[in-house]
């Protein structure tokens, strides 16, 4: 209340209701909400230093592939983010069928 009552305004009011409903949903559907804030926190960092890259490398995204380290990275996290889809379709299958 302390932030409403310094800055009256209903589109602050407005970001705060839309956020508080998606955080409800994101704990109804039991999403991590952690991972979210981190990627909040660290994501401008993120693509400011992911554009200065290609402005050095002139615009060519092979330089991450160079690197034997960016490329494993690379690697890792393209599979961090397929393995759970990969892994959970077979026992959902499973668990139609039964």
């Amino acid at each position: 209340m302390g932030t409403v009552a310094a800055h009256p305004s209903s589109t602050e009011l407005l970001l705060r209701v839309a956020f508080g409903v998606l955080g409800d949903l994101m704990r109804c559907w039991h999403y991590p909400v952690a991972p979210m804030i981190v990627g909040l926190i660290l994501g401008p960092m993120a693509e400011g230093q992911f554009r200065r890259a290609l402005q050095v490398s002139l615009g060519d995204t092979f330089v991450f592939f160079k690197q034997p380290a960016s490329a494993t990275l690379l690697v890792l996290t393209a599979l961090a983010l397929v393995a759970p889809l990969v892994f959970k379709g077979p026992r959902r299958v499973k668990s139609d069928d039964a």
